[in-house]
């Protein structure tokens, strides 16, 4: 049965819930820095870019933590500066 292994035609759809939190995510950490990149994917936030200093890396997370659908922060941010 040839027809059956069609696994990699299958693009799964982004929960809307997902989606949601990733702009208000973005919308948030906008005014930190530019650039950061936001996905999320069950509530695993993951953020990454370049920032200027470490304390802006640690808010950026502080932030992310407090927000409602949010159950675990990896944060990939860059310092620039040291």
């Amino acid at each position: 049965m040839e027809g059956d292994m069609e696994e990699s035609s299958f693009q799964p759809q982004s929960d809307p819930k997902d989606v949601e939190l990733e702009n208000n995510i973005s919308r948030a950490v906008r005014r930190l820095g530019e650039g950061i990149r936001v996905h999320v994917s069950g509530g695993h936030v993951t953020v990454s870019g370049i920032v200027d200093d470490f304390g802006t890396k640690r808010q950026i997370s502080q932030e992310i933590q407090g927000m409602g659908g949010v159950h675990e922060v990896t944060n990939n941010i860059r310092v620039s500066r040291e």
